[in-house]
């Protein structure tokens, strides 16, 4: 057998490299991210979507996915770009992509309108971080009925839809949109988190605000909720183990020295945890857990942590029955109350402050 024919034979024979065109590699990044949500896999969509963004780039869709036969992926990716500009708070470009996506392909098909469902929220809370409230309201609107009874989505959309009318002071418009929140929750499978997030909103929302009972002040002069009537009052309940807490808290001292003068007053509100978290003296981004704290051991690891991680508001330190007059269970929890004492607005867990800052300057603008 000669030379040439043995090594014709050995290129035949051996595994190739294959080749994947960015069209190929696009789609099986955009698949296994579809994926991902539907389970709700949030680990996961975040590595998908990553994966995907870092193809995709900045080139132009229409260059790098070409031809009739994408139209789907296009689009698909049109919205996961946007959703990532909303998730990175670049808020008019999220806008600027999403709507054009809900405009063109909400009452479409149904390929093109499963896309745009899930641009609904994202838009609705692009919006609403800008402070562009009936905006947001508008989409929820323009949106909700084509989202599925059960879905995640579905229940998010109520519960912000609440939040937003609650932003402008409609109390039982917010409450009748956490109800349907409930009965979704009733009627298609229960889900600790949502019903947890609906319960106390429909709990505390236009209620007079208890009191906080007996407190120890760090940072400021002791003072009752009813001596403070006139303020619009922001009580952040918190612990230093919690690291979205902590994540929040620097956005609130900037919230708090902007509207200081204008009568805002915000507290971060605690409780003696046995555990806690101390951040390095000279960077607040690194630290230790701190275990084993009796009472008298958690007052001064707060007043160290106060000194290290350097806000500005008064930590207020209650006890279980004043976290259990709030319904506190999860944190970081935001209350808002008003000048009359009335809690006004209420979210758990960290975000973007937009929302709340619309929500607070309609309150201090309020007689």
């Amino acid at each position: 057998m000669n030379t040439l024919l043995v090594t014709l034979m050995f290129l035949t024979l051996s595994p190739q490299p294959s080749s994947v065109g960015p069209v190929e590699e696009i789609t099986r990044h955009y698949d296994s991210l579809i994926q991902a949500e539907d389970k709700g896999d949030l680990s996961g969509v975040m590595r998908h979507r990553r994966n995907l963004l870092k193809v995709v780039g900045d080139q132009d869709l229409s260059t790098l996915i070409p031809g009739e036969e994408h139209t789907l992926l296009r689009l698909g990716c049109q919205r996961v770009i946007g959703q990532d500009h909303q998730l990175n708070q670049r808020f008019p470009k999220a806008v600027e992509v999403l709507k054009t996506i809900i405009d063109e392909n909400l009452a479409g098909e149904e390929p093109q309108r499963k896309i745009a469902t899930r641009a609904i929220l994202p838009l609705s809370q692009s919006y609403s971080e800008m402070g562009q409230i009936e905006e947001a309201l508008a989409v929820l609107d323009k949106g909700i009925p084509y989202l599925s009874p059960g879905s995640v989505e579905i229940r998010e959309a109520w519960l912000l839809n609440g939040d937003l009318k609650a932003a402008l002071g409609e109390v039982l418009p917010a409450k009748r949109a956490w109800s349907r929140l409930t009965d979704d929750l009733n009627n298609h499978g229960d889900e600790a988190r949502a019903r947890r997030n609906s319960a106390v909103r429909l709990a505390l929302l236009g209620k007079k605000a208890p009191s906080l009972g007996s407190t120890t002040w760090f940072g400021g002069k002791k003072q009752s909720l009813q001596s403070m009537k006139g303020k619009v009052i922001l009580l952040d309940f918190w612990a230093t183990w919690c690291g979205p807490c902590r994540m929040l808290m620097p956005g609130l001292d900037e919230i708090q020295k902007h509207w200081a003068d204008k009568g805002l007053q915000v507290l971060g509100v605690t409780k003696p945890y046995a555990q806690g978290w101390l951040p390095e003296k000279d960077n607040k981004q690194r630290g230790q857990t701190v275990r084993g704290m009796t009472r008298d051991a958690f007052l001064q690891h707060l007043l160290e942590f106060r000194r290290r991680f350097g806000v500005e508001y008064p930590y207020v330190v209650t006890g279980k029955q004043g976290f259990d007059s709030y319904r506190v269970g999860g944190i970081p929890m935001v209350v808002l109350i008003d000048k009359k004492g009335d809690i006004a607005w209420v979210r758990v867990g960290a975000g973007g402050e937009g929302l709340l800052e619309a929500t607070i300057q309609r309150l201090l603008e309020k007689e």
